[in-house]
């Protein structure tokens, strides 16, 4: 119940900042916003367990609950994977790397810094506590997006999931998801791809929310060793859509009927960031959407 949970509020929320998910100091132009030139904070480094996340994330809250935005916005800034882009190529492989290279542009972090922002102010007005996973001990059940995640990385890697649980909760409350994070460099990176805002907030808020809409696909080159080889299949694709209408971080998921074919998924990745949105909107103001999934289907028939 728990993985589906988790599952579920991945796909259907919409990200107003993360196989999100986590991201400071890269080597790359900056941004011209206010997050990008928050100051760091000169703290000392919290230990890579789940005590260490919480005590992290309470000294934010910390901050917020004093109403010091600097000092919120410096500790966001702190939790960007320095140099981004060489550090995907690290950790996994090229194809897939390259797939997920919008997550390090500017634009997109600075977005969903300010977003990261506004969460924890707004939690610092309620009384609650953080809850914290270790996905590696503690993945979700069946395999799924952490299953998935855990076999592709090709170093050894700290994954965490944290979320906010409410004392006193209402009726039908759902915890708020504060996102993946990953211990990098001596320090807790958060994945700025796999932050949401759950269906409940925007209910409550009587906000007008419209799904993305698909406005142009591009169908997949099919690879001709694999034609040649009779290899077909069904490769399930997951990305961001942007509010620009852009596509962003996608790559390929594991699951049962789903191809392992590398050159199919690849295929499949490189068809999908050429394809174009209507941007999903809340109250008319364009936003991204993650969690967004689409089959491609590669058959030998004709």
């Amino acid at each position: 119940m728990k993985g589906m949970q988790i599952t579920n509020r991945l796909k259907s929320m919409f990200a107003l900042l993360t196989v999100s998910l986590f991201v400071p100091s890269l080597v790359r132009p900056q941004a011209n916003t206010p997050s990008s030139v928050a100051p760091r904070v000169a703290a000392p480094r919290n230990s890579d367990t789940t005590d260490g996340l919480q005590q992290l994330l309470r000294d934010v809250l910390a901050a917020a609950k004093i109403g010091d935005k600097e000092k919120v916005a410096a500790f966001v800034k702190d939790m960007e994977i320095p140099n981004c882009d060489v550090w995907l190529h690290k950790m996994y492989e090229s194809d897939k790397a390259d797939s997920w290279m919008g997550l390090c542009e500017p634009k997109v972090f600075a977005s969903k810094e300010q977003w990261m922002q506004e969460l924890f102010m707004r939690l610092a007005k309620e009384d609650g506590q953080v809850l914290v996973r270790k996905v590696n001990d503690d993945p979700e059940p069946g395999r799924g997006m952490e299953w998935g995640w855990l076999r592709s990385i090709r170093q050894p890697l700290d994954i965490y999931f944290a979320s906010w649980q409410m004392s006193n909760p209402p009726k039908d409350y759902e915890r708020d998801p504060l996102g993946y994070f990953m211990f990098i460099d001596d320090g807790f990176r958060w994945d700025s791809g796999i932050v949401t805002l759950k269906p409940s907030e925007i209910k409550h808020t009587d906000a007008k929310l419209v799904k993305a809409k698909v406005i142009k696909t591009v169908a997949p080159i099919y690879p001709a060793e694999a034609a040649s080889n009779g290899i077909s299949g069904t490769v399930r694709v997951y990305f961001v859509v942007g509010g620009d209408g852009l596509v962003y971080n996608a790559h390929a998921i594991s699951g049962e009927g789903l191809s392992k074919d590398s050159s199919l998924r690849k295929a499949a990745e490189e068809a999908v960031l050429q394809w174009r949105y209507q941007p999903a909107t809340i109250d008319g103001e364009p936003t991204e959407a993650v969690g967004v999934t689409a089959d491609i289907v590669f058959s030998l028939k004709n």
